[in-house]
């Protein structure tokens, strides 16, 4: 490469200058997307996963067609299995009894209670007689730990201690023994703490050789068969006393996973990569490359994994020939079949991965052409006929067994009337109660996990209500409900529950109190609601506290949803359209309900055209008609921009544009580069661009379904001569006109289908905007006189959250539980409310900030004792229903500003967005201050404002603190003429 040098020295010291900058900014930590987005959890690589990937390079394996490939790999990366050297795992070998042994107690997360065991018994012995290597020691810790815990007699542990095997007796325990399936899962059933199943074995008894097996292992079996860690041989045999070779014991651990995940702390994820970051570390001597990569996980929170490698400059160990400051820390990737190490990533794979002690260990790549989905929901009807089913979906899961499903997601099932209806293959799978079922063995309301391939059921399972009893979900049908006792009592589909004769396991559960009804978080198709509206029939999900009192409960009506546009309103009947493109007329009698956007609307509001939902109900041959809902579903926008456009591509249906700006509570703030940008369009919205298209643009900006931000509307200046932003109130709209007028402005603004209208994040019609509604418009005014609003942002104040502040002189303190004001001033904004009484608050340890002059301080330091005694201080308090949330020692403000955060002084953050230090002062912009004298607002210069240690923040109705507050925030700010400072910071952001 040649460079042209000219001028002398003053290009040279300019192309010298430019490569020092860059030297020196490679040395800065990357900036990752994260700061945008931080991660709900952050997964560093693991410092053993280069050891565990050589290990794991078994060349048995990788030379075979095992089905347990997958299995062998996973086990082996959690380090619950591991080969014999030399890159040989032993496939076909036989698992021996010690072996099976030692497997049990690690999936159980109780090695090294082993390796204490074995040490302690090889201290016992003659130097001369101690075991080596040390393998063999520690099998002694586990054989003893197996004799403690029954799972070997006395006599088999005397002849596993025997120096030489080879002399016992054929009948003998040897260690070497391959070990039977009986006993096999006898070890796991005990060693797991799988409870044994004695008054049902008709799963185990359904094979042809059930009677082989010794009957004091069959409960054992039982139960693992019903947890599906062992199965049969797939031709009606369970072959008791056949052997299991080391393949097979690497499929039954993965088979275990949900038994062993809790022990060992290790958690299990589905995601998507969304983003790929390296930079340099070149801190506390370390010169080593960082990847950073974001995953956004089934469940839609944002996981974020972090590797370290040596960089290749870096200085080596003389010794061990390793890294000198940087500890390698990576992940082992099964990318199609082939081990790999972290490098294998890339943005827009799909994964599985696993977390071992917060650590990323083991992910797999899923590349497959067979779309795989696993739902949990009700059946509500079944056409076995032609094989259809109609589902109430309840929620995705990312894998195919409940039991590795999120408890937070399932805690939170919130049932909305989504309704699916779906195909059966006829090779699907059906199991109900561990036994193969056939299609017409489902009952309506079955609660089962539902898998579909390409669209199709291949797999049907009744979940085990047991397991949902565990973590403390109940599932079943309201029988009745009584708040004012405080109870609510359940029946099952099947018509039982209520009878003392339905079972063991559920006539425990029938009857659910409640300490409280105002304490229980209630849901009713999915939007809140009050335990007065649960009714009986209907179908609930509840949530159940450690002492098994009732706190959360999400119930639907039990009706079957029917969807559809309707094509004819005829007198008392409605001609429906439905999904599947079928007609059917349905009878809506008088005073049946009918909504709208969450509101009671009447039979005439419905419209041909409207698409709806009924809910239905049949008993016998009558339909019961529930409610109709006309629905138009919002779209969600995550922001609207304003930019020059540049052109359309067809092709890729894109634009590109330039000088894009987000519109941010009432400005456009300033992008943050330069230069052009290609936005993709959502699929479903086509915009309408004329030949010649050019201007100014506003876009609405929304996720597509793999979560990339989409254009998904647009509209056009119109080449207006100029553009505001005006924050006002809508006085006056006539949607027919299509013109709305504010409170402030002496002029009509028209607007119609072309304009972006957005409330709550969601896109709306314009018959949605109304009187009185807050808004910020963005209005152009044209040549021919008209003003015209292409943006209306209408704004949701923070809601009133009951925060009062207070300030006064502090008369008494209950240590930590109480003080008192002498006298008090309310601030009734602009001014303060003068209260000549006593007022006590309460205090709460757990809640309550306390800040004195140097800041937040601990609850325990607030007392009226002592030389630093709070007692005759005068203070700030935020208090809400009586409690104090902060008390703040800040001084006397008398004048109070209004303004904007034009910029925030002092805020450090690092590299994933959180906090280093707060900011120490702001800016104010669109100041005014109010003039006691005048009782007026009066302009302000910009003005500079300091944010000391004790200011009392609020914001958007919440304490706060001052990394909280955003530039582009609206506040209000009590301080004193005599200071900078801000005492009090009173923020909304919209």
């Amino acid at each position: 490469m040649n460079f042209y040098i000219r001028n002398g020295n003053l290009r040279v010291r300019r192309l010298v200058f430019f490569i020092l900058l860059s030297l020196l900014l490679s040395n800065v930590p990357h900036q990752t997307s994260a700061s945008n987005t931080i991660p709900a959890r952050i997964f560093e690589g693991s410092e053993n996963s280069k050891a565990i990937l050589a290990n794991l390079d078994y060349i048995d394996v990788k030379q075979s067609n095992s089905w347990a490939k997958n299995a062998i790999w996973e086990t082996g990366a959690l380090e619950l299995m591991k080969g014999y050297g030399e890159k040989r795992f032993g496939l076909n070998t036989r698992l021996s009894a010690e072996e099976a042994l030692v497997i049990a107690y690690n999936m159980a997360g109780r090695e090294a209670e082993a390796q204490l065991a074995a040490e302690a018994l090889d201290l016992q012995r003659r130097e001369e007689d101690r075991k080596t290597p040390a393998g063999n020691m520690w099998a002694d810790g586990y054989l003893l730990l197996a004799l403690n815990d029954g799972l070997i007699t006395q006599e088999q542990y005397n002849d596993a201690m025997q120096t030489d095997q080879l002399e016992l007796e054929p009948t003998a325990f040897r260690r070497s023994n391959p070990v039977t399936r009986e006993d096999m899962a006898f070890y796991l059933a005990k060693v797991l703490e799988i409870n044994p199943v004695n008054s049902q074995t008709h799963t185990f008894n359904d094979y042809r050789d059930w009677k082989e097996a010794n009957p004091h292992r069959i409960p054992y079996i039982e139960a693992l068969l019903q947890n599906r860690v062992m199965n049969g041989d797939g031709n009606g045999y369970f072959r008791p006393k056949g052997t299991v070779t080391r393949e097979q014991a690497a499929q039954i651990i993965q088979n275990a996973f949900p038994f062993i995940f809790p022990r060992l702390n290790i958690e299990k994820f589905k995601g998507t990569i969304e983003s790929i970051e390296q930079y340099t570390d070149k801190t506390d001597g370390r010169n080593s490359t960082v990847t950073i990569i974001d995953v956004r996980n089934s469940g839609g929170q944002l996981h974020q994994f972090r590797f370290e490698r040596p960089s290749a400059e870096e200085k080596m160990n003389e010794m061990a020939g390793g890294s000198k400051n940087t500890v390698s820390k990576g992940a082992i990737v099964n990318d199609m079949g082939v081990l790999k190490d972290e490098s294998a990533f890339g943005e827009g794979q799909e994964i599985i991965y696993f977390i071992k002690n917060n650590r990323i260990v083991y992910a797999s790549i899923v590349i497959s052409s067979t779309r795989t989905e696993y739902y949990l929901g009700k059946i509500l009807s079944v056409d076995d006929e032609n094989r259809h089913i109609g589902i109430e979906v309840f929620l995705e899961l990312p894998f195919s067994d409940i039991r590795l499903a999120d408890p937070a997601v399932l805690y939170n099932i919130v049932p909305d009337g989504t309704v699916e209806k779906l195909s059966v293959s006829e090779d699907a799978k059906i199991f109900m109660d561990f036994s193969r079922k056939t299609l017409k063995d489902i009952k309506p309301e079955s609660i089962m996990l539902i898998t579909v391939e390409n669209g199709l059921v291949t797999g049907l399972v009744k979940v085990n209500l047991d397991l949902l009893q565990e973590e403390g979900i109940v599932s079943g049908i309201v029988e009745e409900n009584n708040p004012d006792l405080g109870y609510v009592t359940l029946y099952f589909p099947d018509g039982l529950g209520t009878s003392p004769a339905y079972g063991e396991s559920l006539s425990n559960y029938r009857t659910y109190s409640y300490l409280r009804a105002e304490d229980v978080t209630v849901y009713k198709n999915g939007v809140p609601a009050v335990m007065e509206e649960i009714k009986p029939g209907d179908s609930v999900f509840l949530k159940l506290d450690a002492d098994g009192n009732l706190i959360r409960i999400s119930a639907s009506d039990n009706y079957y949803p029917v969807y559809g546009r309707v094509r004819a309103k005829l007198s008392g009947n409605l001609l429906i359209e439905k999904q599947d493109g079928t007609y059917e007329q349905i009878t809506i009698p008088p005073n049946t309900p009918v909504f709208r956007q969450k509101r009671r609307v009447t039979w005439d509001d419905i419209k041909e055209g409207d698409n709806l939902r009924i809910l239905l109900q049949k008993s016998g041959s009558n339909v019961i008609v529930g409610e109709v809902t006309l629905e138009k579903k919002a779209q969600e926008t995550t922001g609207i921009y304003k930019a020059q456009f540049g052109y359309y591509d067809d092709y890729n249906n894109s634009i590109v544009v330039t000088r894009l700006q987000q519109f941010s509570d009432g400005i456009w703030k300033q992008p943050e580069t330069a230069g052009a940008s290609k936005l993709q369009i959502s699929e479903n919205y086509k915009p309408d661009i004329q030949k010649g298209m050019h201007g100014t643009v506003y876009l609405a900006m929304g996720k597509n379904f793999m979560g990339n931000n989409t254009v998904i509307k647009m509209a056009s200046d119109g080449g207006a001569l100029l553009s505001e932003v005006i924050g006002d109130t809508i006085v006056e709209v006539q949607p027919g006109r299509g013109s709305l007028t504010l409170l402030n402005k002496n002029m009509r603004f028209v607007y119609g289908p072309d304009s972006i209208i957005v409330k709550g994040g969601k896109l709306l019609e314009p018959n949605q905007v109304k009187s009185y509604d807050e808004a910020y418009v963005v209005a152009g005014s044209h040549v021919d006189g008209t003003h015209k609003a292409d943006v209306i942002w209408l704004r949701e104040p923070a809601g009133d959250t009951g925060l009062t502040l207070y300030r006064g002189r502090i008369s008494g303190i209950e240590w930590l539980s109480s003080f008192t004001l002498q006298s008090f001033s309310e601030f009734r904004d602009p001014e303060w409310e003068f209260v000549n009484v006593p007022k006590t608050l309460s205090i709460d340890p757990q809640y309550i900030r306390i800040y004195d002059d140097d800041g937040r301080t601990d609850p325990a330091q607030f007392n009226d004792n002592g030389e630093n005694s709070y007692k005759n201080r005068t203070v700030y308090v935020l208090a809400q229903e009586g409690r104090a949330m902060l008390v703040s020692t800040a001084p006397y403000g008398d004048v109070v500003y209004k303004g904007r955060i034009l910029k925030l002084e002092g805020a450090v953050k690092d590299a994933y967005g959180h906090s280093v230090s707060p900011p120490g002062s702001m800016l104010l912009s669109e100041a005014r201050v109010y003039n006691l004298r005048t009782w007026i607002w009066e302009n302000n210069d910009d003005v500079q404002m300091g944010i000391p240690p004790n200011a009392v923040i609020m914001r958007n109705g919440k304490v706060a603190d001052a990394e909280q507050l955003e530039e582009g925030d609206r506040i209000t700010v009590i301080k004193s003429e005599t200071s900078d400072d801000a005492y009090v910071i009173i923020a909304e952001s919209y």
